[in-house]
């Protein structure tokens, strides 16, 4: 089984949400995440591999733009069009108040003297909807 962290990007609140999905003590330092604010991992607008769960099962990350609902939606009909079990693909939307000013704070990132800023900036944020994005885990909301 697979589950993706959809977010308007894949290195911001989906992959902070994707860590704490791994592990659940996340200490909210930011810069230790592999592919945080990193501008080039998502220009390749791949699904980001962060790792495995604690039953195995694969966790991703993927940013899709600003419409994130109607990708997931698209997403979950072409599963069901392709007769794709549910329980291969677990989509989880990540969706923050902030996500339009970190999207547009990440296209800083593209220039690399301007990068520590926009990740500072960023953390910043993402510090303020920590409670938002965790509430949005599955098995953290219980």
């Amino acid at each position: 089984m697979n589950i993706i962290f959809l977010g308007t990007t894949g290195v911001h609140q989906t992959l902070l949400a994707a860590g704490m999905y791994i592990d659940p003590k996340f200490n909210r330092s930011y810069h230790t995440l592999s592919y945080f604010n990193d501008y080039q991992q998502e220009a390749g607008g791949h699904p980001i591999y962060i790792g495995r769960d604690y039953a195995g099962r694969r966790v991703h990350s993927l940013g899709v733009g600003a419409d994130v609902e109607m990708v997931s939606k698209t997403i979950n009909q072409l599963r069901i069009i392709l007769d794709s079990p549910a329980g291969e693909l677990q989509l989880i939307p990540i969706m923050i108040k902030s996500q339009r000013l970190i999207s547009w704070l990440h296209k800083f990132a593209r220039l690399a003297w301007l990068k520590p800023l926009s990740s500072y900036l960023i953390a910043l944020l993402l510090n303020r909807e920590y409670d938002q994005i965790r509430q949005q885990i599955p098995h953290l909301t219980n």
